[in-house]
């Protein structure tokens, strides 16, 4: 359809328009996160200067969030947690991260208006907000690099800002999952295999204790041995409890000191003759496991050295589905038989 000139000139002042209040958008909302300053701040150059001059000098990492604060140490040999046992951190996992940190780099300036931290994820995690505060030290406690870690940027990009200063940045570089203690543990050690468990024992915190057993690896279900007067509700009733050390993960660790008696046991025995021991400990509601492995023959002296060495000491807290599934009473799996002699 061919335009009027009347027409052609109103199109091309709707586009100019339209074009204008977009540009008014962007550099309006660029002023707001320059923190709508005059003079804007420059900075180049390495986030962290010393940690980037001497990364090998780290001697301790403390991370803070809103829900947590932990500290890594290296140990020597690699790196530990401290506060929980001492249990091994993933020592990739630290390369990566005094790597990243190290080559972080200025890209520009963000806000630098408090009131608009929480835009970027620069809030101090002690005021609620959800920046991960890192503190890098080296072995006499001097600080190597201090940063407030904000949202990516894109793919490539990080915000940050510095701790005492209230200028945000944008920065090259970004960095790997340590937010929390989890990131960095390896807390699925124990999977034995759900077709290698041949039987289980159980003393749940309430009702009876009960044995499971199969026969041989070529049978699906666990049978209920003990006690008599029982039967599972269904042939598979018991598979969840007896295959539960199968593959599990813990969700934390802890030293294994207790001041109350275990409320619950597990035992699960391999065809192999690898026996677990574990004794659930309740603190707080939250459930914990103590470990203890035995060779019950040649076979299984590797494993049980292995897990002992993994475990020793050390307490590891059991998810809400595997407390469920390791110590779930007896009447949720079986039932009473009535024999017929005692019929009314």
């Amino acid at each position: 359809m061919t335009l009027t000139p009347e027409q052609t000139r109103l199109r091309e002042v709707i586009l100019t328009g339209c074009a204008a209040l977009v540009l008014f958008a962007m550099g309006l909302a660029g002023f707001l996160l320059a923190g709508g300053e005059d003079d804007t701040p420059t900075r180049s150059g390495p986030v962290l200067p010393r940690l980037a001059d001497d990364p090998g000098a780290v001697y301790t990492i403390e991370i803070t969030t809103k829900e947590d604060r932990f500290v890594l140490q290296e140990d020597g040999e690699g790196w530990a947690l401290l506060g929980r046992g001492g249990y091994a951190a993933d020592a990739g996992l630290a390369a990566r991260l005094i790597a990243r940190l190290s080559a972080l780099d200025y890209a520009g300036p963000r806000t630098a208006d408090p009131a608009r931290h929480s835009l970027l994820g620069l809030e101090a995690p002690e005021s609620g907000g959800e920046a991960i505060e890192i503190v890098l030290r080296d072995f006499d406690s001097n600080v190597i690099g201090e940063v407030l870690i904000g949202a990516r940027r894109g793919e490539r990009g990080t915000y940050l800002r510095l701790p005492g200063e209230d200028q945000a940045w944008a920065a090259d570089g970004v960095l790997p999952a340590i937010a929390t203690p989890q990131d960095w543990m390896n807390l699925d050690f124990l999977a034995l295999g759900a077709e290698s468990i041949a039987r289980a024992y159980v003393v749940p915190v309430e009702g009876p204790p009960y044995f499971l057993e199969r026969p041989g690896l070529s049978q699906r279900n666990f049978a209920l041995r003990a006690p008599s007067g029982w039967q599972l509700i269904t042939p598979g009733a018991g598979n969840g409890t007896g295959t539960v050390l199968g593959r599990l993960r813990f969700r934390d660790v802890r030293p294994a000191r207790f001041e109350e008696r275990p409320i619950a046991r597990y035992e699960a025995e391999t065809f192999s003759g690898l026996r677990l021991e574990i004794a659930v400990h309740d603190t707080g509601g939250a459930r914990w496991a103590v470990i203890r492995a035995i060779a019950l023959t040649d076979d299984a002296m590797g494993d049980a050295l292995a897990l002992n060495n993994h475990a020793d000491q050390l307490a590891f807290r059991l998810s809400e589905l595997t407390e469920e599934r390791m110590i779930r009473p007896l009447s949720e799996i079986a039932e009473r038989v009535t024999r017929s002699e005692d019929a009314p």
